[in-house]
């Protein structure tokens, strides 16, 4: 039982008033003078119990601490035995299924002889299991006994036990098993002890999302949320957020998104500022994690899908070349390689000594001992000295790979700013503004982040902007919004504090909350799950992979939405080849109660990926509703949103989708010439699927000859007569083809008004009609070449009757 500290100080402040203020018996006196000795001896009872207490808990503390660091060292060693090897790819692969393009009546047949061969020849077993997840070991005797530990403590209700323990089970860590519903009865009893801020908001994230056997309830999700968030707990912050922001499970509201956006977008850049000189680097870019197959649907698939491939080992062998390159004294190489190494990459990470060695190797080159630009250098060579004079400066300044050395960096970023460097020039505006050193000097900092930010340098226009936001607060503002557009989170942090310090309008706040939302995402030092989602997702740990990355998506992260819907739709299709009705071997459906809950929360992270913009999020929404999965089959719906991915991202897919619903009549009113046009839409942007739109077209043409004999509705427009879309030059030539018409027109009437020769009349007469003639002509071109090309695939595939047959 907790003692409740604040009713006890009640009710002794209430017996203090009644000692001062009321009458006390000496009848009452005497008798607790005559206890007295009773008092005595058991308040020292209870001392020594306290004693005994305190005591005990030293040694629990004790044993948890120890308990926890061997964990701590055993998950250490499995990371490092793992060695990221990354299990992408086969795992998340979401192409459709082939056998949409076998007609109907075979479909059946098909995935008959498919399930067959895969059981003759062992092949479910191996496709559902190889990825559900990583097999798991079995610890050592030490990692076992710490284990017990920390339940035993928990189970006496340590706090900190049970926290270890709640994160045990929910991430499956140190090789156990996920256990949903133990570890939200743990979380659950680690917030009624002590309102633990993480607790609570894991409370909410089960309620939200009805992980486990938790039903989803929103009104307990957005309680816990709020109780977290009210401790000052980022990631419920930026959760709820996020949910007003998007109106998920309450009413829209900029004003509280606001407020919650300001508290963690100014907790980043407390913590922006509280590096090094210039800052914190701001945190590796994230993955999503369908470019390990070149996008969603795969290579070529659409305009965000890669054109190639590249995996890791790719990858090394192009790097080892530029390497070797290097090495042979080529410039360009090396300042490649540089800034590879300074910034980082997915496959290569940050390497300061790497990025020091090509930095030298270019400066000896091109610069003397005195610092200076070598004689001769030609314009490309001096902009490369200049980029490396910078760098170098910065990272003498910064202790980015050496201990710092001010003096050193004075000397190199004054080269570098000599030059006309951009970066040099900020950074020396930086140390002269505040006295690193040189004195410093106000007038010569300004001076320094105007050339910085003339030459376009985003922390130039930041630091220009803040030294003259008083004094010209118009300039201050453009520069602010030229840095913020090429992502500079301070020149977005500051806009957001001018919009929102403004006078209340939705548009502001929009543009306020649309800044505080940016820091906050791309800030996010201290409370992101994707850096460590991905690190599961590279050791083989999906389940625990998609959890972190299904509270990314919470918070409102685009990518975390993404990766956590191609998460669960993939693990939905490994159990489903496994034919398990279990992953998790507890009675629940992978992370879920059921398979529906599964597919629904799918659909859901889907939805929010295309409205943040995500590649090909739009056409698996539309996906869903087609086919029904987590929700109600509706195709009207599904072509809406084909509709939207296909005019806002140009998405190929979604054209040819379009396309075959129209001409099939499905969720659209059936018209051919719709159909065709956007079959001809999807050959312009997509260059992966010109055959399969010039199979369609084919199939398509044949079925408008066989409507239009039998004499079905083949819509108002003609097919193969049907107009190009009208590009601008054409439209151009309209124009003027109109202007030319209403000259002639204007030129008739002064004829009949007796002001023009008959002579000037006919010559201008002859003008025209020559033009219209001419325009005529290159109209039966075109109409005689699109003809022509759509006979033409007439005739190839008249003979396949199965296109006849309905195809999705």
């Amino acid at each position: 039982m907790r003692c409740n500290w604040g009713l006890l100080a009640w009710l002794l402040a209430s017996n203090v008033i009644a000692l001062e203020t009321g009458n006390i018996d000496t009848t009452d006196i005497q008798r607790v003078s005559s206890s007295n000795e009773y008092s005595l001896a058991q308040l020292q009872t209870d001392e020594d119990t306290v004693n005994r207490q305190d005591t005990k808990s030293k040694e629990d503390q004790a044993s948890f601490e120890h308990a926890a660091y061997i964990l701590q060292q055993y998950q250490a060693l499995l990371a490092k035995k793992s060695g990221l090897k990354s299990k992408s790819g086969s795992p998340l692969r979401t192409y459709r299924d082939i056998t949409t393009l076998i007609p109907k009546f075979v479909r059946p047949y098909f995935k008959d002889m498919a399930q067959l061969v895969a059981r003759t020849f062992g092949l479910t077993d191996r496709v559902g299991e190889k990825y559900l997840n990583r097999p798991r070991q079995s610890q050592p005797q030490a990692v076992q006994e710490a284990i017990q530990t920390i339940k035993d403590l928990a189970a006496a209700g340590h706090e900190d036990a049970l926290f270890v323990l709640a994160e045990m089970e929910m991430y499956g860590q140190y090789m156990t098993e996920i256990d949903l519903d133990s570890a939200f009865e743990h979380y659950q009893q680690l917030a009624d002890i002590s309102g633990n801020a993480t607790a609570q908001y894991m409370l909410g994230f089960f309620y939200a999302t009805g992980l486990g056997s938790v039903e989803q309830q929103n009104s307990m999700a957005l309680l816990y949320t709020t109780l977290a968030a009210i401790q000052g707990h980022h990631p419920a912050e930026a959760t709820l957020a996020s949910k007003h922001l998007a109106g998920i499970g309450v009413p829209m509201s900029c004003e509280k998104a606001l407020g919650y956006y300001q508290s963690v977008a100014r907790s980043a850049i407390l913590y922006f500022q509280s590096g090094p000189i210039l800052g914190h680097r701001i945190p590796d870019q994230r993955v999503r994690l369908s470019d390990d197959n070149g996008g969603t649907y795969g290579v070529r698939t659409g305009p965000f899908s890669l054109h190639k491939l590249i995996d890791k080992n790719s990858f090394d062998e192009l790097l080892l070349y530029h390497m070797q390159d290097a090495e042979k004294g080529h410039l360009k190489t090396c300042m490649t390689l540089v800034d590879l190494f300074y910034h980082g990459h997915r496959f290569a990470p940050r390497n300061y000594p790497l990025t020091l060695k090509y930095l030298r190797q270019v400066l000896k080159q091109l610069m003397t001992d005195q610092i200076t630009p070598r004689k001769g250098l030609s314009q490309p060579e001096m902009s490369i000295a200049a980029q490396a004079a910078g760098m170098y400066g910065i990272m003498h300044l910064r202790g980015e790979g050496m201990p710092i050395d001010t003096a050193a960096a004075l000397k190199w970023l004054n080269a570098g700013a000599k030059m006309g460097h951009g970066m040099s020039c900020n950074a020396l505006g930086v140390m002269y503004r505040d006295g690193i050193e040189v004195p410093a000097n106000q007038e010569r900092a300004i001076e320094l982040f105007k050339l910085a930010a003339d030459r376009g340098h985003q922390g130039g226009q930041v630091n220009f902007a803040l030294a003259v936001m008083d004094v010209m607060p118009d300039i201050a503002r453009e520069n602010l919004k030229k840095a913020a557009d090429n992502g500079h989170i301070l020149a977005h942090f500051y806009l957001a504090e001018l919009y929102a310090g403004l006078a209340a309008g939705e548009s502001r706040c929009q543009m306020a909350v649309a800044s505080y939302k940016y820091v906050s995402e791309n800030g996010d030092w201290l409370h992101s799950p994707i850096p460590s989602a991905h690190a599961e997702f590279q050791q083989g740990e999906l389940d625990a992979a998609t959890l972190k990355y299904m509270q990314a998506a919470e918070m409102g992260y685009g990518v975390g939405q993404l990766n956590a819907a191609l998460l669960l739709e993939a693990a939905a299709k490994r159990i489903d080849a496994a034919g398990r009705k279990s992953a998790t071997g507890t009675g629940l459906w992978s992370l879920f109660k059921t398979r529906q809950a599964h597919l629904r929360q799918t659909l859901a992270y889907w939805t929010r990926a295309a409205n943040s913009n995500m590649p090909d999020a739009r056409v698996k929404q539309g996906d869903h509703y087609y086919y029904g999965v987590g929700v109600e089959q509706d195709a009207e719906r599904a072509a809406a949103a084909y509709v939207v991915a296909s005019e806002a991202d140009a998405n190929g897919l979604a054209m040819w989708n379009l396309g075959w619903m129209y001409e099939n009549g499905v969720g659209v009113k059936r018209d051919f010439y719709l159909a065709k046009r956007w079959f001809d839409k999807s050959i312009e942007v997509n260059e992966g699927g010109k055959l399969a739109s010039h199979l369609s077209l084919a199939r398509l043409c044949i079925k408008y000859l066989w409507a239009w004999i039998r004499g079905e509705d083949v819509g108002e427009s003609p097919l193969f007569f049907a107009p190009k879309p009208v590009t601008d030059e054409e439209e151009k030539m309209v124009q003027a083809k109109a202007k030319k018409q209403d000259d002639h027109a204007d030129a008739q009437k002064q004829r009949v008004g007796g002001n023009l020769e008959d002579g000037d009349w006919e010559r201008r007469a002859g003008a025209l009609d020559a033009d219209d003639a001419d325009a005529n002509d290159e109209d039966a071109d075109e109409d005689d070449e699109s003809l022509s090309g759509n006979l033409f695939f007439v005739i190839l595939f008249l003979a396949a009757g199965w296109m006849f047959l309905p195809m999705r």
